[in-house]
């Protein structure tokens, strides 16, 4: 499929991979076959059709061999968290201390988004750019603030320093963000069997 035409590469995709799916129960979410693939294939195969593989950084922990081999891909940058366990704070921290100097701009995208769509991210991507790379940016179905979020260059100090299982929408001032309209798929993530079973016939 041809890829969207799009602005260098200033806005790294990282998906976080890293979590021990506690909620979820004793298997591990991100493996679980939905609608006949892995969840985590869902969120990277919605990526890699907008985006070349480089431009994404998958942080792995727990199980973190089955994962890296259902990316399999060698072109996609894989960092392993090993203080996963204390929360996403370190994964995202993690992510941010291993960007090129380059980067105007990280979208924090959780893997266990398997009806995110290619057009939302695309439009997320796009009001960041429009916005001149400087605001932070959320996706909002109806009254709900999703996921993924685009952060500027200007918070990458304050990700490096995250903690314990604080992610970066904590930090992030009012002033500083907008939201773009999009549809359901931002606003639905997999954290138990219940939403899982819910989800899987969804049609997007």
């Amino acid at each position: 499929m041809t890829k969207f035409k799009k602005k260098i590469n200033l806005v790294k995709k990282v998906i976080l991979a890293a979590g021990s799916s506690k909620r979820y129960g004793e298997e591990n979410k991100l493996v679980q076959i939905f609608q006949k693939k892995p969840i985590i294939n869902h969120t990277i195969d919605a990526l890699l059709e907008i985006f070349e593989p480089q431009e994404l950084l998958v942080v792995v922990g727990h199980e973190h061999t089955k994962i890296v081999k259902l990316i399999n891909n060698p072109s996609i940058k894989i960092v392993n968290n090993i203080d996963y366990e204390k929360g996403i704070g370190t994964s995202i921290s993690c992510a941010v201390k291993q960007l090129e100097n380059y980067i105007q701009g990280v979208m924090i995208i959780p893997a266990d988004m398997p009806l995110l769509s290619k057009k939302d991210i695309k439009k997320l991507e796009d009001k960041f750019f429009e916005l001149n790379s400087e605001k932070v940016i959320f996706p909002q179905y109806n009254s709900n603030i999703g996921n993924p979020v685009i952060l500027p260059k200007s918070y990458f100090e304050t990700l490096k320093n995250l903690e314990g299982d604080f992610g970066a929408r904590s930090q992030i001032k009012n002033k500083d963000y907008v939201t773009v309209n999009t549809d359901i798929g931002t606003s639905l993530d997999i954290d138990t069997k219940e939403e899982f079973n819910k989800q899987k016939n969804y049609k997007l």
